[in-house]
């Protein structure tokens, strides 16, 4: 999830260390501090009754783009829609995937059908029963062209897509209801990540009595079946929701969450430290006071380090020119100072990349080397390029909002200007900047991804497969059909020592291309209100709240 996520992300979310090049390897454990919702229950000396109550402070670094889960590809927007909606499955707070509303599923042994049996009293905050039928009616929306969602491709693998989206079929032929406590999915062909996929906030149940009441308003009245109800979205100041009184796994102990929208780390940290709002999680407190934050005593009970499964980058859009020549990806590449940038402007906190994948994640090619600093190395590949006295001309550097993404951008700047190349940076609010990137009126572009599911399929597929290029995820534009081809094939491989390798040779091949200048892989510092009990980090990001309470 692009940071986009972040966004990607954090983005992003659009979150990460895990699971799978099949399903079920468990990853690195982020926030040790943390404690999972149950653990917090059972640990705590403090009675079930004296939980309940109050209102989480929280903050989001921009006004989600959308809180419609067809629309979601940006780590704000979960961060809020996660604890609106449930879906089939979900993730534990080691990326295990466990039951949500299915309370059990089987799958056939060549893999392509799927049968869930769903938990009975699950209802939508209209207070609508869920069936099967909702579920059904959910994943073809998703992949009905007159809802143009930007991750229809998470469902494509499902028998009779094709004939649906071309007019042939009036339904999908692999999304049945055998009752209204069953669902049947079957896909076309093999897709190693699937269940991992439909843990996603994209793949919730939605209400269809809201969606035809709303029409294209839905996103801002949004009905999910989750442990805290929509209430109220003042744009580019606020969400607020509330309790859901008849959750199915039980009331969350919070009576309300309220995400302020704060746009600068620094009003943000300032709020924090007044009591305003009781956590700093998105990966942005001022660069300024990382120091004080990781090293005095004032925090030494709220701090906490989480490494994720995302990698911070600058893409380019190869489709323009001299960016559709690799030399001068490849130089720009050598040009920019990645470790630098992780030392001095994130205060060593992450780790400067070398590839697309980050640490953790299966498949992760360990013996690339990157692009390591070097001006020289650099200025020879422009001159093979045909650009002995560097690129002739300016070119634009984009970036959303952020004083921390502005350092970076204004590092590389410099970087690229010790080698001949001219770059000027705009700034742009999340939801213009996405646009563009999207519909590759860029040049050079600042993003982030963070794993919506733990698997190399979520990186190299999402970002760098031609069918993706644009609000797929793939800005860069990229294609390689000899890319192409391979992760066409390790969507359909089993688990094992075979997919790993074919992913490791993807991501050589995707960095022998150049599409991206990756930057740093993410280690996120997060602070938490010792009061705050129950949050959970993982490495894909934070668990939705309904186990969280307050100790004050």
């Amino acid at each position: 999830m692009s940071n986009r996520k972040s966004i990607a992300l954090f983005l992003i979310l659009g979150l990460m260390v895990l699971a799978l090049v099949g399903c079920g390897q468990s990853g690195q454990q982020a926030n040790q501090k943390s404690q999972s919702p149950k653990e917090a229950k059972q640990e705590t000396k403090v009675a079930e009754k004296d939980k309940y109550g109050g209102v989480f402070q929280g903050r989001v670094a921009s006004d989600p783009p959308s809180l419609d889960p067809a629309h979601i590809t940006d780590t704000t927007s979960h961060k809020v829609a996660m604890n609106i909606y449930n879906g089939l499955v979900k993730f534990d707070k080691n990326l295990n995937v466990v039951p949500d509303i299915a309370k059990s599923w089987d799958v056939s042994k060549d893999g392509l059908v799927w049968k869930f049996n769903l938990k009975k009293g699950v209802n939508f905050h209209n207070g609508d029963p869920v069936t099967a039928k909702d579920f059904v009616y959910s994943f073809t929306r998703m992949v009905n062209p007159e809802t143009k969602s930007e991750r229809e491709w998470l469902f494509t693998s499902i028998e009779g897509v094709e004939e649906f989206q071309d007019g042939k079929a009036d339904k999908v032929s692999g999304l049945k209801a055998i009752d209204d406590y069953t669902l049947q999915i079957t896909l076309d062909e093999p897709f190693t990540p699937f269940l991992t996929v439909l843990g996603m906030v994209n793949a919730s149940v939605v209400s269809e009595k809201a969606i035809e009441k709303y029409g294209a308003d839905y996103v801002n009245h949004p009905v999910g079946t989750g442990p805290f109800e929509f209430i109220e979205w003042q744009h580019d100041n606020k969400v607020v929701l509330e309790a859901n009184e008849d959750y199915f796994d039980g009331r969350p102990y919070l009576d309300k969450i309220v995400y302020r929208v704060i746009t600068e780390a620094s009003p943000a940290f300032a709020e924090y430290e007044q009591g305003n709002i009781y956590a700093m999680v998105d990966g942005d407190i001022p660069m300024g006071q990382m120091p004080r934050v990781l090293n005095s005593e004032e925090f030494a009970d709220e701090v906490n380090k989480t490494p994720l499964l995302g990698t911070y980058y600058f893409g380019f859009n190869t489709t323009k020119k001299p960016f559709d020549n690799v030399k001068v990806r490849k130089a720009l590449n050598y040009a920019v100072n990645k470790k630098a940038i992780a030392k001095v402007l994130k205060n060593g906190t992450v780790k400067p990349a070398k590839g697309i994948l980050p640490p953790g994640m299966p498949g992760r090619n360990k013996d690339l080397e990157g692009y390591p600093y070097n001006p020289e190395k650099a200025k020879q590949l422009l001159a093979e390029a045909g650009y002995p006295n560097g690129l002739p001309g300016e070119y634009e550097l984009i970036y959303n909002t952020s004083k921390s993404h502005q350092a970076i951008a204004e590092a590389v700047q410099a970087n690229l200007k010790e080698v001949g190349v001219d770059v000027k940076l705009s700034n742009l609010e999340w939801g213009s900047y996405i646009k563009r990137v999207d519909n590759g009126e860029t040049q050079i572009f600042r993003l982030a991804w963070i794993a919506d599911y733990p698997d190399p399929d979520n990186f190299l597929y999402v970002l760098f497969h031609s069918k993706n290029a644009g609000p797929g995820g793939n800005g860069a534009f990229y294609q390689n059909p000899e890319v192409d081809e391979l992760l066409d094939k390790g969507r359909k491989m089993k688990a094992g020592k075979e997919r790993k390798e074919l992913y490791a040779k993807v991501e050589q091949m995707v960095m022998g291309d150049a599409p991206w200048i990756p930057v740093y892989y993410y280690t996120r510092v997060g602070l938490q209100k010792p009061f705050v009990k129950g949050y959970t980090m993982t490495a894909l990001g934070p668990l939705p709240l309904d186990d969280v309470w307050l100790d004050k």
